[in-house]
């Protein structure tokens, strides 16, 4: 009777994985959080010592620890062990209920690299010393810097302070950096002054944030460094283990062909300007051929071009007023923001929105507790404006995406 007692605990401790309801680091690590808390002391406390406790991290280690909580437990008495097994049934019924409606917290990178699929925009936000702590201690996972944006000084002190409080380790954090194009003839060079300012030994991701070195309208600005010249150096700095991996941004379905053509390390992602307004319909079918995610800034349409351009049109273009958002802020009681960014969810894209309010970054990563159906992901893609609110000329002098 006992074996069967103990075969029963493994098997519902498995079965969420095998069926795909336990996502890592999805809205049901809460649930696991909750079974711990209701099991017996004797094994809640020694998955605690074991470091089993949430959050998703330390679920991936879960299996391989799993055997030595349970010979530790076997100690214990039967009574408590069907305690809980009934426990765990109850914890099951609840994943059951709620998989079909979650999406996944992370996203699977075509090098095995596992990437959360909402984080922090930073540009342009305020108080980033504070957005990024309280952010980080509320949940957030993902941070998206660049040369450009003038706050890798900030967000490192942000992130020292998260890390400095055990708020999270190093490993459960994702951060962005971008290469700004006076740094392209040594990507190494920009990228350690990157991590000086972040205060880390590494990026989980760095990109090529224009795929042009070019101001047509200086001509001291430095001169175009070919893709084949600047990409291999970006591959060097995986290999030296200053970038776990290597994408790009802004680049177009001709840029990426090029690259393509002779990369040795594929490009994990293109960050690149998506939301409704600007659905480029032809760059995720091919990213999403060629397994390169997609990272969507200016999720929301609510980028400062929104606000220009909305000033001079009586607020025309407000995504959060649109018929369809509002028909399924309606159905499921979620705010306009979250239903934009269960789109890109929805999609497989990953989505970093801007804010300085950290109540606002904790509701955006409340976007992937539910998810639209395919018919609704359809309606918010033909709101039948077309708008573009970050433009390229005032880096480059001419339109280097037309």
């Amino acid at each position: 009777m006992f074996p069967a007692v103990k075969a029963l605990f493994f098997f519902w401790l498995y079965y969420p994985q095998t069926t795909g309801a336990f996502k890592l680091e999805s809205i049901l690590g809460k649930y696991i959080d909750m079974a711990y808390q209701k099991i017996n002391p004797i094994l809640g406390t020694h998955l605690e010592k074991i470091g089993i406790t949430n959050k998703g991290s330390g679920v991936s280690s879960l299996k391989s620890k799993v055997k030595d909580t349970i010979d530790s437990a076997m100690n214990s008495t039967k009574s408590t062990f069907n305690s809980a097994v009934d426990n765990l049934k109850e914890i099951k019924d609840m994943i059951q209920e709620k998989k079909e409606h979650a999406i996944p917290a992370y996203r699977k990178l075509n090098n095995g690299l596992l990437m959360p699929v909402i984080g922090l925009g930073s540009s342009r936000i305020q108080n980033i010393v504070d957005v990024v702590y309280n952010s980080v201690k509320d949940g957030l996972r993902l941070i998206d810097t660049a040369k450009y944006y003038k706050n890798e000084e900030e967000i490192g002190k942000g992130l020292k302070k998260v890390l400095d409080d055990g708020i999270v380790k190093r490993e459960e954090l994702f951060i962005i950096g971008k290469l700004w194009i006076d740094d392209r003839k040594d990507p190494e060079a920009g990228l350690r002054e990157t991590l000086k300012k972040l205060q880390l030994d590494y990026v989980d991701m760095y990109l090529d944030h224009w795929p042009s070195g070019n101001n047509y309208d200086n001509p001291d600005a430095p001169k175009q460094v070919p893709i084949f010249e600047l990409w291999p150096k970006m591959e060097e700095l995986v290999e030296k283990g200053l970038a776990k991996s290597i994408g790009v941004s802004n680049y177009n379905v001709q840029s990426l062909l090029n690259l393509l053509s002779f990369c040795k390390i594929k490009p994990v992602a293109n960050e690149v300007e998506f939301h409704p307004y600007y659905y480029q319909e032809g760059l995720k079918d091919f990213c999403d051929k060629e397994d390169i995610v997609i990272i969507a800034y200016y999720p929301l349409a609510k980028g400062n071009g929104a606000k220009v351009y909305n000033k001079d049109h009586n607020d025309e273009m407000d995504s959060f007023k649109e018929k369809a958002v509002v028909d399924l802020v309606e159905k499921y009681g979620k705010t306009p923001g979250q239903i934009i960014l269960n789109w890109h969810l929805a999609q497989g894209i990953i989505a970093i929105p801007g804010t300085s309010n950290p109540k606002r970054m904790q509701e955006n990563l409340g976007a992937y507790n539910f998810k639209i159906n395919d018919d609704e992901v359809k309606s918010l893609c033909v709101f039948g404006k077309k708008m573009k609110f970050c433009g390229c000329r005032r880096f480059f002098g001419i339109n280097i995406m037309a």
